[in-house]
C-alpha cells in the first residue's frame, strides 16, 4: 500500500512529493490538512508556546530575531520557514540548525501514513501542506518550549495557520499575490490578520498610520476579541530603545537585519509565558543572522551582496540600503525574477541604484525571461549599453565576476531561487 511508502533519502521523498503536487502549486484551505493533522498529531500541542508570523515582508528577519532571543535565553525552540535556499531541511530548524536527513525521512513516512483514513482512502496534500505537517510532527516529538511558525502565503487559509498561535505577529503589508489575497492593501491585511486568535496576543508590527499598516489588521484583531497590541501605541522604539505602556525599557543593538521588525519581536517575547531577561533580548537581537537578506560575501576577490528582494516594498528597502553604501566603485545588478511578481515596479524602484544590469531568465513554469526584464529596464531610461541578458543566473553572475573591478559591488536579487543558486555556488563543498 502507498501508506507504507519508505525512502532513505530526502531527495527521493522530494521527488515523490513533486510528482504528487509540484512545489509551485497553490491550493489554499485548511480542510485537507486538518483531516490529516487529527490522525498525525492527535490534538496534542506542538510546543508549550507558539508564535506565528505573517506579513508581506519582514517575516524572515522577524523569525531570525525571535530565534536568536530564544536561543540566548536558553529555551528549546524550533522554526518553520519557507522557501529554502539550498536544501529542503533548512525549512525546519531546531536550535537554529536544519533538521537532519534521518529524522526528516522518518517524518515523511509518518505524514504519508497519516494521509490514509480507516477505509484506506488518502487525503491529497499540496507540497506546502506536506511541508507544514512535517514541521508539526517533528516539533511535537521534541517537547519544545517555543515553536516559531512563518506563514508562507497570506494567513487565514495558509496551511501553517492550522496551529493556534499564543502570540501572532503581522509585520508589514504590501500588494502581493492579489489573485489569492485581494486586490487592495486592506483586503490583504485582513487575510494576513487571519492568524490572530480570540483572547490571544495579536501584535500589529507595522507603525499605525503608515502606508504598510492598514487599519484592517487591528480592526480584525479587535473584532475577534484578540489582545491587540499595536506598534506606536502600545509599544514603540525611540532612540534605539524599546518601551511599552507599562514602562518597560529595553536597549536595542545595531544590526544588519531590518531593524523595523525589532519592535514587534520584543513585544512578542514579553508576551509568552517564559520569563526572558532584557539582557537576553538585547544580546539575542545582536546575534541574529539571516542568509539572503543584504548578505555580504567575498567571492573570487569580488564584493557580493545577496538579497531576496522580489516585490516593490522589498525593492524600496533594498534601494534605500544601497543608497547608504559608501562604495567608490560600480554597482552591478544580477537579476532574475518569477513572472508572477511585480517585476515592472521592482525595476522602476531600483532603476537608479545600479550602473550595470546583468539580467537572467528564471527556469520553471513561473519563470520570467531575461529579454522581458531587459525591455523593462531600458523602458525606465537605462542605456541599453548598460544591460546584458543571459540564460541563467549563474551565467549572469559569472559575467559579473569577470567585469567587476575589486572596488565594484555585485548585487544578486530577485527571488529565493536566484539567491539560492549563487549561495550553492559559493558555499564550501
Amino acid at each position: 500500500m502507498s501508506q507504507t511508502l519508505s525512502f532513505n533519502q530526502v531527495s527521493d521523498w522530494l521527488s515523490w512529493l513533486e510528482q504528487q503536487h509540484p512545489s509551485h502549486e497553490i491550493d489554499m484551505g485548511l480542510e485537507r490538512i486538518r483531516q490529516v493533522s487529527k490522525r498525525l498529531l492527535k490534538n496534542t500541542p506542538i510546543a508549550k508556546q507558539v508564535i506565528t508570523v505573517a506579513g508581506t515582508n519582514g517575516k524572515g528577519s522577524t523569525v531570525a530575531f525571535l530565534s536568536a532571543i530564544l536561543d540566548q535565553a536558553g529555551l528549546s525552540y524550533a522554526s518553520l520557514t519557507s522557501p529554502h535556499f539550498m536544501h529542503f531541511n533548512e525549512r525546519i530548524q531546531f536550535q537554529g540548525k536544519p533538521i537532519d536527513d534521518k529524522a526528516l525521512c522518518a517524518s515523511f513516512e509518518r505524514v504519508n501514513k497519516a494521509r490514509y483514513d480507516a477505509n484506506d482512502v488518502a487525503t491529497q496534500l499540496t507540497y506546502f501542506e506536506f511541508n507544514a505537517l512535517l514541521a508539526f510532527d517533528l516539533m511535537q516529538r521534541a517537547d519544545l518550549d517555543v515553536a516559531v511558525l512563518e506563514i508562507g502565503l497570506g494567513g487565514r487559509l495558509d496551511a501553517v495557520n492550522l496551529i493556534d498561535a499564543d502570540v501572532a505577529i503581522v509585520t508589514s503589508i504590501a500588494i502581493d499575490h492579489v489573485d489569492w489575497l485581494g486586490y487592495n492593501i486592506d483586503l490583504i491585511g485582513r487575510e494576513k490578520a487571519g492568524i490572530y486568535r480570540a483572547h490571544k496576543t495579536a501584535i500589529v508590527g507595522g507603525v499605525v498610520g503608515a502606508v504598510d499598516c492598514p487599519s484592517s489588521v487591528s480592526e480584525y484583531a479587535q473584532e475577534i476579541n484578540a489582545q491587540c497590541l499595536q506598534n506606536g501605541i502600545d509599544f514603540k522604539v525611540e532612540n534605539d530603545t524599546w518601551s511599552n505602556t507599562q514602562g518597560l525599557l529595553i536597549e536595542l543593538p545595531k544590526t544588519n537585519l531590518p531593524s523595523m521588525n525589532m519592535a514587534a519581536v520584543v513585544q512578542a517575547v514579553n508576551c509568552i509565558t517564559f520569563d526572558i531577561k532584557p539582557c537576553d533580548i538585547t544580546l539575542g537581537l545582536a546575534k541574529a543572522r539571516l542568509i539572503g537578506r543584504f548578505q555580504r560575501l567575498q567571492w573570487q576577490g569580488k564584493q557580493v551582496i545577496l538579497d531576496v528582494a522580489h516585490n516593490p516594498h522589498a525593492a524600496k528597502n533594498l534601494a534605500a540600503t544601497l543608497a547608504l553604501e559608501a562604495n567608490e566603485g560600480k554597482a552591478i545588478a544580477v537579476l532574475a525574477m518569477l513572472g508572477d511578481k511585480d517585476y515592472k515596479q521592482v525595476i522602476t524602484t531600483l532603476k537608479d541604484s545600479f550602473d550595470v544590469w546583468m539580467l537572467a531568465t528564471s527556469e520553471g513554469v513561473r519563470g520570467l525571461s531575461s529579454q522581458v526584464l531587459a525591455e523593462q529596464v531600458t523602458s525606465n531610461g537605462v542605456n541599453a549599453n548598460q544591460v546584458a541578458v543571459f540564460n541563467t543566473p549563474l551565467e549572469a553572475f559569472s559575467e559579473a565576476l569577470k567585469v567587476a573591478a575589486p572596488n565594484d559591488t555585485i548585487i544578486v536579487f530577485g527571488s529565493f531561487v536566484t539567491v539560492g543558486e549563487i549561495l550553492t555556488l559559493t558555499q564550501p563543498k
